[in-house]
């Protein structure tokens, strides 16, 4: 019977999943010790044997390499006063995480999970794994130290989820750099944009191209009401005058 690998063993549980009573962890911001913006919380891998979180699952919102990064427990910190979890490193050391793929990730081999391991610990803390021989030595050095924010009352087992794609739920992010709608969503919004501006053209030639009055003719010095957006006509005016002049008071009223 094969050996089952510690990769395997571990589980997903998601941010929204938790108790959130104290801090409500999803979606909370994730910011560096220079306090950009690296992303929101997605969730946390677990190690549910030895009941230990080792990693915070980040979603990036686009800016890294792939969709989710995992950041060590022992190098987050819960801000409370500004609403964030604070990682010791920065965005620009983050570029060089190894990418965190979930059914890649779940399929590692020990030898495998201590390299991904070590890259990771070359970049936010490159003493803290020197000297280990074994993959996971989680309960002894400093880049997997349980925080006093985390409580391991504040789920439920049965919310562990195993590590691949169908585990993870789709999130909207706000951009890391800018206010611009994500990527996920851009798309979305500008189409029902455009949908909302050809209704309204369409409405505009079905039933507001022609005056309401008698002859398509709106009548000298009469003020008009909701239906031809208010505007006013003089003695001289013709019929398309009136009508372009209350067509442009529908456009300002809208």
């Amino acid at each position: 019977m094969d050996q089952t690998t510690y990769a395997s063993r571990l589980r997903y549980l998601d941010a929204d999943d938790l108790d959130d009573s104290d801090v409500d962890y999803d979606g909370l911001d994730v910011r560096g010790t220079d306090g950009e913006k690296l992303g929101e919380v997605a969730g946390f891998l677990v190690d549910p044997g030895a009941g230990r979180v080792l990693y915070t699952v980040v979603d990036s919102g686009g800016w890294f390499r792939s969709r989710r990064f995992l950041v060590p427990i022992g190098h987050a910190s819960v801000d409370r006063d500004g609403a964030a979890l604070r990682v010791d490193v920065v965005r620009d050391r983050l570029r060089d995480y190894p990418q965190f793929d979930e059914q890649r990730f779940r399929d590692l081999s020990d030898e495998d999970l201590r390299a991904y391991e070590q890259r990771m610990a070359a970049i936010c803390c490159p003493d803290d794994l020197r000297g280990d021989t074994a993959a996971w030595r989680h309960d002894a050095a400093r880049h997997y130290q349980q925080p006093g924010w985390w409580s391991a009352g504040a789920y439920t087992a049965s919310r562990l989820r195993p590590i691949d794609p169908a585990s993870f739920r789709a999130r909207t992010v706000a951009s890391t750099s800018s206010n611009a709608p994500t990527r996920e969503t851009f798309g979305t919004e500008q189409a029902a944009v455009r949908a909302d501006e050809r209704s309204v053209r369409e409405n505009d030639r079905s039933t507001d191209d022609v005056s309401p009055h008698f002859g398509g003719r709106a009548q000298p010095g009469d003020v008009l009401g909701l239906e031809t957006g208010g505007e006013t006509t003089a003695i001289g005016d013709t019929a398309d005058d009136e009508d372009k002049r209350r067509r442009a008071a529908e456009r300002t009223r809208r």
